[in-house]
Order: structure tokens, then sequence, then C-alpha cells
């Protein structure tokens, strides 16, 4: 059926030939619009515009994946309807070039195209966050260390005065958010520049005071100040109205006229000493006193009001903008303006420097991505003006399209003008978004770009059109008019950026039947006095988590009303056109924070019984299954640590006590000889040594029980060996094979998956091989950097979330963070939390940096200790509380609007009474003063401020405590008469329940099955076998290198087969072990050396120096790879083809996949689920007519013995190639085995 359009998206679907801005509100179904411009764009029947003409630029990935797939299904659709269609055959032809792309991606396809522009090597690789962050750390480390060597008078006094603690943390993290926001800049060093200008003048000069021009942070505070007072004013104005009226309070008169000459002198002040003037002759003097039974108590007390609010409000504006006189303000100013210079030093000099680490290992990040586009598409002029590459692309591109369009930048800006026709006379940009969704300030986002164009665009005539899509099709009417009611009073201008007017408002475009039950889609909003008697006594700690424990009962309380199936809610399914009952997958809690709340949350609906999970991205690294892990790699790369060490062994790797812990520490501590190590490691050392010797000794027989001693003794000299072995594989082992190591020895992943939330935790230690793989495609190796790598990501909070099992399809409730849910919609939202204090953390350090306003810092003082904020540092914080402050109004919008049915809005605070008596008063039908709004600290003071203006669409309930405690205790009934239910089952019909447990499981053949097995699973279950890789010949300074062949694979002359007969179990194991170490290390060489760099034997010497130079292998890895044995590889046929491929940028290595098929297939069951087969391709190359695949084996094997290698990996090769096919979408030809022992090549038919 086909889609009726509103007037007002048929216009933004047709309008062309202009710069068009869509204001899309929440729910106005602007994607569909987006996809249906592009559709008829590219459909045109008079002009038509070819899709790959047309650039489609968005945020995400996902987006863009979303996007390109609803416009594929649209043409799909089309061409269903009429076949024959040539134009339509053409765009489904072109769609797979078409640039529907995110902006990252955008620029490096430019990058590719045009490297040679920037002198950029075109092998470039976009680097790891992990990984830039380690390079960071690295580049960072080397700057300070050279300048604390070089004794400069300037940096050490930055030092002292900025340095917090006794590390240099502070101080990097100053420099990194200097250097952060000049990136955000399309010019960061002219940003820099343009703050080292402003200090080049005293503070008085360059504010403007004598006569210069006024900096942006003083035109700032002069707007504020006057904002401010026009709003004291207007106070004090109704106060002189009310004492003027016959029943006021008329002895305030003469006071309030005075109060009101000085505020507007205030008011119209132009100049900071003009200011300073203005509040210093703010006197506030005593109100006389007002008497006489004529006088209207409540006009006195309104009065009164008005002037204690303009009073308490000049109060702070002085200590904010006056914290002393004049001069000395500018003088503690100046006192900053060297240390600031030292910082911008420091940022510019990192840059450099980090510049030319990236370089050195080819790395761009994604800064780099977009600055080094903007360099091409200006050319590098020292005007910034477009050159050639600009033209072309605004030449080509018909017209851009920018979804998402209230979350961008300066520099994406920068870059869409650029690829615009703008500057030729016929824009050509459409741009979408809703500024009041803009909730990205922490990636520095500038919704002041969506602003400026809203507030110039004009109407239809124009070449710079607006439009408004007010329709909200995903909501009912009462959810949508309780959300108006809220941001008609609260978004403002002057907080959150726009004017909530009826041009911003949400109206119904969606069609709901009246709800079965009356008032049931009503907004609600329960309260909780979390100042309760029942939390006297209680410490502040114990009190926050008892609030939060508090608030998830009564969520949950009102969860378990809603899913009544006899009285609860039902919800309207569109589909069917029927109410349904409402399920707990059908309601989300929405929280500005999970950290700290989601746990509290999930513990107390399980409580309740109702399943619930919670998509975070936190939680990863305290998993304490991944913490187990991690501390068992740090003991590997160090054991001298004394808490991971004690942690892993009473950890269910090491099997200890706290008991057995706690006696080998006082054991130790007991021993006067115990030596100068008194940590941990050394109690364990001193245990083994005074209580035994090796395993050896204690292996005798033994009659009767063992000792606590021995069986002390016995588990630390068990992990004492495991961690030496994995020392010693951890030289030559990657990362993630050396973490596979562990689990196999230690069957610790198999422990935690029967732990509970096993599959959780399961999918936790698989997340961490994945992680470790990662880090092995960057240009740092080896597991101490691993581990600096994982505690980077801790630091800067780049947490992956704990993996999540749970899936939309389970009937449990989601808990999620308010900016997760952005784009999404559910029936019912509970928004909880709301009582949480705002974050205000970014205007507390002791140097703020405004991208527009500069950077302030303390004037701090180390030889007499005083430390005060500085003017322009107040005027920084104030802006940037502000711009949190609307950051938080936007989020609050984008929670409020998530819900489709019914909203519920809950919080809980301490002085709640306080709050209700102090906002009460606020309600109204337009927009509250700025003065009021400001002073919010949470949430729920801003909807406590609405609330008096919204009673006709929220209902507002407080909800005493003990209605909770009943509540528990009917739970708690109702748990104990299921518990006798079951008893009395047990009594009367006990044989009931073994036949429910017995009860036949039809899918009882696939039990046996596993979800995903590897290539080498699959050779031990006799799908295929082979014989353990050997590795191969180690070099032999004795022989010519290219002579390497007499030997076997040790090195050695090859043994007799009585000769290995007589080795014994431990020097076959040892092999064995040896041989595949070396395999191991081989591949490895292979998978890093530059193939189109070799020519002979001093080529491939070069790249092993280089491997070790870059410390991608360690050295006792590269010593087990022949350099010989290399070259000879080289000068065979397939290398050859290999390394062609290498210079067309067509040859890939170590490409990992899954590849599903059917069980029955693999005779591993009578079934078709599908089972997983992971493997790894060592290369593949692409030719003309198709795709090559190498495998290198390292066998021993002998010339002649080719069958025996074709007959053991025919099966892995076949499954390659079927994979390989799959993933690329094209023909694999050939599949080459190639026998480094033998040197030789081995074709594997392979049924393609």
């Amino acid at each position: 059926m086909a889609t009726t359009w509103t007037d007002e998206q048929l216009q933004v679907i047709e309008t062309r030939h202009k710069n068009l801005l869509v204001s899309a509100a929440a729910g106005s179904g602007k994607t569909a619009v987006l996809v249906e411009r592009i559709i008829r764009m590219i459909t045109d029947p008079d002009q038509p515009v070819d899709i790959d003409r047309l650039l489609v630029m968005t945020f995400t990935n996902a987006a863009a994946a979303e996007m390109r797939e609803r416009v594929e299904t649209a043409l799909g659709s089309l061409l269903d309807e009429d076949p024959g269609n040539k134009n339509l055959e053409r765009q489904s032809t072109l769609i797979h070039h078409a640039k529907i792309t995110t902006i990252d991606s955008f620029c490096l396809n430019l990058l590719r195209e045009h490297f040679h522009e920037l002198d950029l090597d075109p092998g470039f690789r976009v680097a790891d966050e992990g990984e830039l962050l380690l390079l960071k750390a690295d580049v960072m480390k080397e700057l300070l260390e050279e300048y604390y060597g070089r004794e400069d008078e300037r940096f050490l006094q930055f030092v002292d005065t900025y340095a917090s603690g006794r590390t240099d943390g502070g101080l990097e993290d100053y420099i990194l958010k200097v250097w952060e926001f000049s990136q955000s800049n399309p010019w960061p060093g002219e940003w820099i520049a343009a703050c080292r200008d402003e200090l080049s003048e005293s503070s008085e000069e360059s504010s403007g005071e004598k006569g210069g021009k006024e900096p942006a942070w003083m035109k700032f505070l002069i707007r504020d100040v006057g904002r401010q007072a026009e709003e004291f004013l207007d106070g004090l104005y109704e106060a002189a109205e009310l004492a003027a009226e016959e029943d006021g309070p008329q002895a305030y008169a003469p006071m309030l006229a005075e109060d009101i000459r000085a505020m507007e002198i205030l008011k119209e002040a132009e100049t900071y000493r003009e200011i300073a003037d203005g509040i210093a002759g703010l006197k506030f003097g005593r109100l006389a006193a007002v008497r006489g039974k004529q006088v209207d108590p409540e006009k006195k007390e309104r009065a009164a009001a008005l002037r204690n609010a303009a009073k308490d409000g000049i109060k702070k504006m002085k200590a904010l903008y006056l914290p002393g006189d004049v001069d000395s303000v500018f003088s503690d100013m100046d006192a900053c303006r060297g240390p600031i210079r030292m910082l911008l030093e420091l940022a510019e000099e990192f840059s450099a420097r980090f510049q030319e680490a990236k370089e050195e290992k080819n790395l761009v990040d994604f800064n780099d991505l977009e600055h080094f586009a903007l360099e091409i598409l200006t050319g590098g002029s020292p005007d910034h003006r477009p050159g050639a590459v600009a033209d072309e692309l605004s030449g080509i591109y018909e017209e851009i399209l920018v979804d998402e369009y209230q979350d961008s930048n300066e520099v994406q800006e920068t870059l869409i003008r650029c690829v615009s026709r703008e500057r030729f006379g016929t824009p050509n940009v459409f741009m979408v978004g809703d500024v009041k969704q803009s909730i990205y300030k922490f990636r520095l986002a500038k919704p002041e770009l969506f602003l400026e164009k809203y507030e110039s665009y004009g109407d239809e005539d124009d070449l710079y059109q607006k439009i408004e899509l007010h329709k909200n099709f995903r909501s009912r009417r009462e959810v949508l008019e309780s959300i108006n009611d809220v941001f008609y009073q609260i978004m403002t201008k002057q907080l959150g950026n726009i004017c909530y007017t009826d041009d911003a408002a949400l109206y119904a475009g969606a069609i709901f039947p009246e709800t079965p039950k009356e008032g049931q889609a009503k907004t609600e909003v329960l309260l909780l006095n979390t100042g309760d008697p029942l939390f006297d006594g209680m410490d502040e700690e114990k009190a926050d988590y008892t609030a939060r424990e508090a608030e998830a009962r009564l969520i949950a309380a009102k969860i378990r009303e809603l899913t009544d199936p006899e009285s609860g809610m039902q919800i309207y399914n569109g589909k069917t056109g029927q109410y349904e009952q409402l399920k707990k997958k059908d309601i989300v809690i929405l929280l500005r924070s999970l950290s700290g709340w989601s746990e509290e949350f999930l513990s107390v609906l399980g409580a309740a019984g109702i399943p619930a999970y919670a998509e975070s991205r936190t939680g990863y690294f305290t998993a304490v299954e991944v913490e187990t892990m991690l501390n068992m790699l740090a003991l590997i790369d160090n054991p001298m640590q004394d808490i991971p060490l004690a942690g892993v062994l009473k950890s269910p790797i090491g099997g200890m006590k706290d008991r057995e812990l706690a006696i080998v520490m006082a054991d130790f501590k007991r021993d006067p000889d115990r030596g100068e190590d008194i940590g941990f490691y050394g109690a364990v050392k001193h245990y083994l040594e005074k209580h035994g010797k090796h395993d050896e000794t204690m292996a005798s027989v033994r009659t009767g029980e063992e000792s606590e001693e021995e069986t002390i003794f016995r588990k630390l000299q068990t992990f004492m060996d495991l961690l030496a072995e994995f020392r010693r594989e951890s030289l030559y082992l990657p990362v993630s094979r050396l973490i596979g190591r562990i689990f196999d020895r230690t069957g610790y992943d198999k422990y935690a998956a029967a732990m509970p939330a096993g599959k959780t935790r399961q999918a936790n230690l698989a997340m961490l091989v994945q992680k470790a793989e990662d880090y092995e495609k960057t240009s740092y190796q080896g597991l101490f950097d691993f581990i600096r790598y994982i505690e980077k990501l801790k630091k800067y909070n780049t947490d992956f979330g704990e993996a999540s099992r749970s899936g939309e399809h389970d009937d449990a409730v989601r808990i999620m963070s308010i900016h997760k849910s952005k784009g999404l919609e559910f029936p019912v939202v509970f928004l909880a939390g709301c009582g949480k204090k705002f974050n205000r953390q970014d205007a507390r350090g002791r140097i703020l940096i405004d991208e527009e306003l500069g950077i302030a810092a303390d004037f701090l003082d180390p030889v007499k200790k005083v430390k005060a904020p500085t003017l322009k540092k107040n005027v920084l914080a104030r802006r940037s509380n502000l711009e949190n402050m609307g950051e938080e109004l936007r989020i609050l919008y984008v929670a409020m609007t998530r819900a489709k049915e019914k909203l519920i809005i809950t919080a809980g605070d301490k002085y709640l009474e306080n709050k209700i008596e102090k906002w009460g008063m606020t309600g109204s039908v337009g927009a509250l003063p700025f003065t009021v709004l400001s002073a919010a600290s949470s949430y729920l003071d801003w909807i406590l401020m609405a609330a008096g203006g919204a009673k006709r669409t929220i209902d507002v309930k407080n909800v005493p405590m003990k209605d909770l405690l009943v509540e528990e205790e009917k739970n708690q009934e109702e748990k104990a008469k299921l518990y006798l239910e079951l008893e009395q089952l047990r009594g009367e019909k006990p044989e009931k329940i073994p036949e429910l447990i017995r009860k036949p499981y039809p899918f009882e053949t696939d039990l046996s099955l596993h979800a995903k097995m590897s290539v080498s699973e699959l050779k031990m279950q006799g799908q295929f076998t082979d014989d353990a890789e050997s590795a191969f010949l180690v070099r032999s300074e004795r022989e010519d290198p290219a002579e390497e062949t007499e030997r076997g694979p040790e090195g050695e002359p090859e043994k007799s087969p009585e000769a290995e007969e007589r080795l014994s179990a431990a020097e076959k194991r040892a092999r064995q072990k040896q041989a595949t170490d070396r395999g191991t290390a081989c591949h490895r060489m292979l998978e890093l050396i530059h193939f189109s760099d070799i020519s002979g034997y001093e080529d491939v010497k070069k790249e092993f120096d280089r491997v070790l130079s870059e410390k991608r292998m360690q050295p006792d890895a590269v010593r087990l790879v022949s350099p010989g044995m290399i070259a000879k590889f080289f000068r065979s046929g397939i290398a050859g083809r290999m390394k062609m491929a290498d210079r067309q940028g067509k040859l890939r290595k170590e490409s990992q996949f899954i590849l599903g098929i059917p069980a029955r297939e693999m005779k591993a069951a009578d079934s078709n689920e599908l089972v997983l087969i992971q493997g790894i391709i060592d290369a593949w190359f692409e030719e003309k007519d198709g795709l090559v695949i190498v495998d290198y084996k390292t066998d021993r094997v002998k010339e002649g013995e080719e069958q025996t290698l074709l007959d053991h990996y025919q099966v892995q090769l076949q499954y390659y190639a079927r994979a390989l096919s799959q993933i690329t979408g094209k023909r694999v030809k050939e599949a080459v085995i190639y026998s480094l022992t033998i040197q030789k090549e081995i074709n594997v038919p392979i049924g393609q």
C-alpha cells in the first residue's frame, strides 16, 4: 500500500535546487522522507539523477547501512512493479557504487584516491583506538621527559603550579584536552595560534577595557550579566506594582525604586568596569517594616520574595564576576599568561610529535581523515579556498544529503561546504535533523550550526529554505501533550538553544483507538522521599545505594501492576488493529548513566521475578572472569605483582582458599631469614623453598590424608609450574593464542560457562580473545604492550560492556542509557533516576578550555599556597555549566520522546518536600525565567518546575516508603505460597516430579553438537586428520642460507626410526612442543613480511630486522625461523604471483572466517542444525579470473610424499574455499598448499 505523505513531508520530498534545512521533530518519519526523496530524485521521469551522483552522509555505519538497505528495497519494489524499466535497472546497478556513507568513510575514500597530493603512503591504515592511546602515552612520556631534561624554568613553574599529586597525569590530561579542542577546528594550528595571540597583551588590554576589540569571553560575560539583570528587573517591577496597589506593601516602594534604578544601570553596562560599578551600586538596603491589617499578606510575601530573588542573584553574580577589585582581577589573570603559553607550546609540540609517530607507523586517526580531506579539498592553500579536487567533486554530486545534521561540527561543516555548489551560486545541500535532540556535546558537536541556519533560512521562495516536520507518528496524543506541557516551560533559547514554541511542539500523527481503560495513557511522575526516617543513621554511600534500591522496587511494583494478566495495561498493535496485553519486553527503563544503577535495578527486578537485561557499555573489565584473565596475563608478564597473584591463586585457576593464602603470608612474616622481598610473591617462593622440594619428591607414595601444609605446597607448586610454562610460551605466542593456551591448560573458560550467567561469561572471555586479535593487528606486539593497551582502555573509559546474551525476542524488561535509546521507540518507558544531580565536573578543573572562548586557569601561588579562580576561568565555568544544562535539557527531551503509549518518570530526593514547596509556585503556561531554569540541579527540578502548568496531562504522585515495604511483604508471601504448593506436590504426588524431569526432548541429537568448531577440532573428530605440524629449519651460521636442505626440521641430521623410538615420552612432548612453536613463529613471520619488497635473501634478512625493530615478534620467536627457507619460498611461482597481487593491493593474510554448515553434512549428527566452523586462511589473493588460496605447511614430509599432505588437508582447504567464496561473493579458482619443508607447491582440488 502506498504511503500517504503529509503536506510538509511532500514538500520536503519534492523541493529541489536549493539549500534545504528540515527540522524534523521526534517520530516525524525523517528517515522514510529522506529515502523517498532519494528514490524520487533517481526516478524522476524528466530529470533523473543517477544515484552515484548523490552524496548521502550520516554519522554511524549502522545508519548508513540502514539507509542503503531501504533505498535498495524501495528500488527492488519498483522493479517488481515495472520489470522492464531501464532506468530502474540502471539505478539498481549503480546502487553498489552509491556514496551512502559516514563522513569518516567519505574522507577515507578521498584519501585513498588522492594520497599522492599529501605525500601519504598508500598503504596507510586507520589506527585502532587502543593503539592510539598507547601511541599518545609513548609520545607524551617522551615529550615530558625531554622538557624535564631541559630544566626550562617556564616548564618547571607550570608543573609546580598545575600538576596534581605526585604524577604528571593531570598535566597530560590538560595537554591532551587542548590538543583535542584544536582538532575539532578545521585548522588546528590556527586555533592554537589564536589562543596564543590573546596572551600577547595584558589581560586588561585584551579584554577590551582600553578600547581594543572585546574577546569572545568578555562578550559572553556582558551578555550574561545583561540577561540576568533584565530578569531581575522584571521581578523588581512586579514587586513595585504589588507595592503600589492599595492593599499592597506600600512601605517597600521607595527601596524598590532605588533597586530598580541601580539594576537598570547594571543592565545597560557595556564594559567590565561598568559591570563592576553596577554590581557595587546595588546595595539592597533594608526594607521598611509593613504594618496594618489592610495589607494583603500574600502580596507582601510575594513582593519580598521577588526582591530577595534579585538580591540573591546579584550576590551570586558578584562572587562569580567580581572576585576582587578590578585591578587585582586583571593582575591575577596576567599571572596565568605564562603557564597558559607553556601549555599551548606543549600541546603544539605534542601534536607535531604525535603526527610524526603516526607517519612512522603509517597510521592515521579519525581526526587525520577529516583534516587530510580538507587539505586535499583546499589544495593546501593559505586562505583555505576550495581547490581543483573540491571543484571536481562539486561537479559530480548533484546533491549532498546530510542526516542528523544537528550533530555536525565545524570540521564537517567545512567539508560539506567544499564539495557543495554554494560558491557557484547554486546551493545543493539537504540537511535534516532536530536540534532538540543534539546530545553529543562530549564529541564536540556544534548544534549552533543547525541553529544559525534555522534562524536565517526563509520561506519556499528562498534559495535557503527551512521546512518544519511537526507531526509525530510514534506516540499517543496523551504522551505528546505531556511532553509539550513540560517543554513549553523549560526549553528556551537561553537554555537548550531553541525556544519551544508552537513551531517546535509535537503534534499527533499516529491514530490510536480509545484505550480499554480510561486514563491509562496519562503520563505519571512517581516520587520517593529518600529523606524518610528509614534512611536515618546510614552513611552517605549506603543511603545512596538504598535510595536506588527503593526506586527500583517502586518500578518493579509498577511493572507488576502494568503486566498483570487480568487488570494490567493493554497496548495497541497497529498490524492487527487489536489491543494486546502489555508484555515485559514492551517496557524499557531509561537511565542517564547505567553505572551504579543498572546493577541495582537488575538485582531488584530479578528478586521480584521480573526478567531484565541491561544494554551496557560498561562493566566488562570488572566482570570477574575478565578480571581473573587479565590478572593471569599480568602475572605472566611480571609475576612479582601481589594483587594479581593473590587474585589468581584464589580463583579456580589456583584453587586456594583465603585461609591458605593467609597461612602462606603468616609463615613468611614469622621467618626472620625471609630476605628483602616482603611481597606476596616473595612469600610464595619462601613457602615453596621451606616446605618441600619439587613435585618429584612430593609424588612419593603416602598413606592417610594429605596434610594442610602438603595441600598448600601442591597447589602453589602446580600453579608456579604452570605460570613458568605460560611465561616461556609468551615469548613467541601471540596474546590471543596465549589466552587460548591458558583456557586449554586450566579449563577456566569451561568453569566460567558453568557459573551463573555462564553464557554471558563465556561470551566475555571470547570478547577478550577478540580484543587480543584486534591488538595484534596494531603496530604494537607482545604481552607487555597488550597489558598497557587494556590499561589505557580502562583509563579512558573505552569499555565494551559485558557481552549481552539477551535479545529483543526475550520477554524481558530492557534497561539502557538515554543515549543508547536515541532513534528507538518503546510502548512503555520508565525514565528513572531523575533525582540524580547533574555532573558539573567539567567546570571544576584548574584549567578550563572552550573552543570559542579560549583557555583560562586558576591563579595559583605555589609559594604562598594560594589558589583562586580568575575572572576568565569563572566565565568559562559559567558557560560550561550552562552548555551542559542545555545538553541535559535535550537529553531529557530525547528520553521522554521514546514512549509510544505511556511515560512514567521516577525520582527520589532526600529534600523532596522542600523542592515541591520551592518549585510548586513556578508552573506556568509559558517559558519559565532563565534564572529559575538555570538554578536546577537535576531532571526532577525541571519536572517539578513544570508540573504546576502540566496538571492536565501529568499525574504527580508522592509514593510513601511504607507502601514499598508492604509490596515487598506481599512478594515474600507469594514466594512462601509457591514453596508450600511444591512441598504439597512432593508429599502427595512425588511421582509427577520425575515425570516432568524425564520428559523427552525432541532435539536430543543436537545436544552433542558444538555451537562453534575450529578446523583443528574437525581434524580431531575425524573429519580430516593431520600429523602434528612440525616447524622448519632454524638458522645455521655454518651453512650457506641457500643450501639449508640436507638437514631435518630442527637443523640437525635426520634421526633414524630406531633413534626416534628410543626417545622418552618427555623428549617426544618437548620435541612436539618445539615443533609447534616453530610452526607458529613461521606463520607469523610470513604474515608480517612485506611481500612486494622481497627480491632475494638480503631482502628477507632486512624484513626480519624490521620485524624485530618494530617489536612485531619476540626475538626468541624470530630465532626459530630460517631466513634461508623463507628466501627459497620467495623464489617459487606461487610467491611470485603473491608479490604481484601485493603490489596491486590484492593480497590478504591471516583472514579469519566463520562458516555455518549443517551438522548432517559433517556426519556429526543426523540434524540440520547449523554448526559454525571457525578458521584462519594463511593467505589469499585475487587474479583476473578468480581468487587463489595459499596455505603454508611445515609438516615433516619427504620428497615424494606430497599425496600425504593432500590427503590430510584437502577437506580443510575445501572449507576455506567455501568460506572465502561466501564472504567475497567471488569464485575461488585455485587452492595451493606450499610445503616449506620440501619447498613445493601442491594444487588442491576444491570442486568449484
